[in-house]
């Protein structure tokens, strides 16, 4: 790539964010509990205060029921070092009990620059990585441009991060640099590394774990029925050893108490009004008011399970590189990352972010129906964006990555299906109108949360059809094996 595009595109994509994070921040002067900022924050002032062993543990200095930390470790290691530094620039943005739901100009700056700061360290360097080693389009430069362009300047994950306040860069990009990796037989242990932090920083990354399990198992421990020992004991050393490097300051105290804070299942099926199945099925039946959180969790295991096995039982038989993106991108009917965000126990409505990931991979391969799915993941994320305040800059972003969207399929115009396009656009102009319905026209009393609701299970029916969609195309791929590959390019 030349380096004036490089620095072109680096400049504009770090201008982005910068403009989205002028915007306000989820639980802006909202007391008590504000809203993931504060969350963040009181992190910070958790790990810097106290000892390792409390960090989970609700203690007299450490109450839980206030945003207590519920992430794995790699997150509290993330959080002392940003509390640590806060610290030595401004003692009371994390002094213990006192500064809870402290606002300031000066800590908005600093907590801005640690999502900065992350991107550049890892989103970044993830992104341009896997465009130098995008095999899927390894020999057509319009279609790597294409991967990277959405890569860079894809609204949802710039406004999650850098305006509601998060850091789903760091785990998105470990799991980015993994999934290139994967690809490449002298890369496995690498990958490996990379994912086990990936999966240490935020636990929803379980959605993306199964298939590149299943993945490094397929291709490169199995050759002719026969298993590779000495690469599944390597794979197996290198997961377990990197667990253990991370968990050692809990695992002489109390790791239990650290799983159960990372699987809190008396929260509920799932959380305010996400897209998914079961909020959906709610609406006819009422599934929270009819069983108990024991019986929904098994519900939710057992259909998650059935719904993922035809998916990784393929992906086991034909290991290609291009199954294995589509496996992970959450688009076939029985596809891994959607259908844990569908079907799983406790999803967020953010959570689309990960069936995301690896849909942006394929965005060149089938624009039409990744380009779509990308929108309807910002609609389905409408109403979080309408509590935030950030529905301006919400507007701007997908009206710009809707102009990216059609100067990449005009490129791409000789590969996409015409009516698929339109009706892909027809799909997206109605939802649309429920977005300014949400703004602009009041509800009936009755139903005070009926434009959000519509606007959940409107997505939530987007992304069962993209599911149904993507089943026939993972099914009809022609596959081979990375060494197949490698004598192909």
């Amino acid at each position: 790539m030349d380096y004036l595009l490089f620095l072109g595109l680096l400049s504009s994509a770090i201008a982005m964010r910068w403009i989205v994070a002028r915007y306000p921040y989820s639980g802006y002067n909202k007391q008590p509990m504000f809203g993931d900022f504060e969350a963040q924050r009181h992190w910070m002032e958790i790990t810097v205060n106290l000892p390792v062993k409390e960090w989970y543990q609700n203690t007299s200095s450490n109450n839980l029921t206030y945003w207590g930390l519920d992430y794995p470790l790699l997150t509290a290691y993330h959080s002392y070092i940003c509390g640590w530094i806060s610290n030595k620039i401004n003692p009371t943005w994390c002094a213990l009990k006192k500064s809870h739901g402290h606002e300031s100009d000066a800590h908005k700056l600093f907590m801005r620059y640690t999502v900065f700061i992350a991107d550049l360290l890892i989103y970044y360097p993830a992104v341009f990585y896997a465009y130098r080693n995008d095999l899927l389009n390894k020999n057509v430069p319009t279609k790597r441009l294409t991967v990277l362009l959405t890569n860079l300047f894809y609204p949802l994950l710039i406004l999650i991060d850098h305006g509601h306040f998060q850091y789903n860069s760091i785990s998105l990009g470990f799991a980015l640099i993994a999934f290139i990796m994967a690809t490449q037989e002298k890369s496995i242990l690498l990958s490996a590394i990379f994912f086990t932090l990936s999966l240490n920083y935020k636990q929803m990354e379980l959605y993306h774990a199964i298939p590149i399990f299943v993945y490094l198992l397929s291709a490169y421990c199995i050759e002719q029925r026969k298993i590779k020992w000495k690469v599944f004991i390597s794979l197996g050393l290198v997961v377990i050893g990197t667990f253990f490097i991370i968990w050692i300051p809990v695992l002489k105290h109390d790791p239990l108490a650290v799983i159960k804070r990372l699987f809190p299942f008396g929260r509920g099926l799932y959380e305010d009004k996400v897209a998914n199945f079961w909020c959906t099925l709610n609406l006819i039946i009422k599934l929270r008011l009819k069983f108990d959180h024991g019986t929904l969790a098994k519900l939710c295991l057992i259909t998650t399970s059935l719904s993922i096995l035809p998916s990784c039982f393929m992906l086991f038989r034909r290991p290609s590189v291009r199954n294995f993106y589509i496996s992970l991108v959450g688009i076939n009917f029985f596809n891994v990352s959607l259908c844990f965000y569908l079907f799983s126990f406790q999803v967020h409505e953010k959570t689309i972010l990960l069936p995301c990931l690896p849909v942006i991979l394929l965005s060149a391969t089938y624009p039409v129906e990744c380009f779509g799915f990308l929108q309807f993941a910002m609609i389905s994320v409408f109403p979080l964006m309408l509590k935030d305040n950030l529905v301006f800059i919400f507007w701007l972003t997908f009206i710009c990555f809707s102009i990216l969207a059609f100067q990449r399929l005009y490129i791409h115009l000789n590969h996409i299906s015409l009516l698929q396009l339109f009706l892909s656009i027809l799909c997206i102009t109605v939802a649309l109108s429920l977005l300014f319905a949400a703004v602009y026209v009041k509800p009936p009393s009755r139903y005070p949360d009926l434009w959000t609701v519509l606007i959940s299970a409107c997505s939530c029916l987007y992304f069962i059809s993209s599911l149904i969609h993507f089943h026939i195309h993972q099914f009809n791929e022609t596959t081979f094996k990375p060494s197949q590959m490698k004598k192909k390019h």
